[in-house]
């Protein structure tokens, strides 16, 4: 008798009417953007929900973000509700399916990878110490090297599952407002390690070494953006599901004890 209801997050309703305002025509192309004072204003939301709603809005294509010029209605905006591409999983449950299956992942792989592969996976590793911060988090070495070894498996759902977890990571506003609050500079080097760890056990064609070390690898990794995410101010939290307690102890069962704070 009834469905559902679903908890849209504030940005996404913000978002959602300046893109209606754009489709309708009432915010042309190439027109700059009211002032983020009036957004808050005419909106009635804080400051941090417009940000929110502006960076889904140039995820999908209908602001630009021009340095010097401020956001503005991009040049060609889309037709459709492209905001729609936006729903899907939260930030946390990305998370924990990442941890959950890219181990599975990584100890297929094992089982069946090639010399090549391998000196694939080292060479990505190299290029990884070369990337800035900022690149670390986007379509590169990193991202190369998870799909390297997912294409090892020689299963094409398991190769389309951790690309699909890798595009949606850059299209979460919260996922990239929570990237934000990382240090990758000072990471940097555990990071490394850690994907050192993940060849090692590969090239030694041991499975279950493979998995505890990818499973080890996101955890860490998913430890500093559950910090970030419990840094934010109390109304960006809102904008988003929080981390249920079983990702909690997940993350501490691959890394050990944890300081989350309360």
């Amino acid at each position: 008798m009834f469905k559902p209801v679903a908890q849209v997050p504030r940005y996404r309703l913000v978002a959602q009417q300046i893109a209606d305002r754009i489709l309708e025509g009432a915010l042309k192309a190439g027109q700059k953007m009211p002032a983020e004072r009036v957004l808050v204003e005419s909106l009635g939301v804080s400051r941090a929900t417009i940000r929110e709603a502006l960076i889904a809005l140039e995820i999908t294509g209908y602001v630009e973000n021009r340095f010097g010029a401020g956001v503005q209605v991009a040049a060609r905006p889309p037709r459709d509700n492209q905001l729609l591409e936006l729903a899907g999983p939260g930030p946390f449950e990305l998370l924990e399916a990442r941890i959950m299956i890219e181990g599975e992942v990584a100890a297929l792989a094992a089982e069946n990878i090639g010399s090549e592969e391998i000196a694939r996976l080292k060479m990505l590793i190299d290029a990884m110490q070369n990337e800035s911060g900022s690149a670390f988090w986007g379509e590169n070495a990193d991202e190369e090297f998870h799909l390297t070894i997912a294409r090892a498996t020689g299963n094409l759902a398991l190769v389309n599952a951790v690309a699909e977890f890798w595009r949606q990571r850059l299209q979460m506003p919260m996922w990239v407002k929570i990237h934000s609050r990382v240090n990758v500079d000072a990471m940097k080097p555990q990071l490394i390690q850690e994907h050192v760890e993940i060849v090692a056990a590969l090239e030694l064609g041991n499975g279950p070494k493979a998995r505890e070390a990818m499973r080890r690898h996101i955890a860490l990794f998913g430890a500093q953006i559950l910090d970030g995410w419990q840094a934010l101010a109390p109304e960006d939290r809102q904008e988003v599901s929080p981390p249920p307690e079983r990702l909690r102890r997940r993350v501490e069962t691959e890394i050990g004890e944890w300081d989350f704070p309360s």
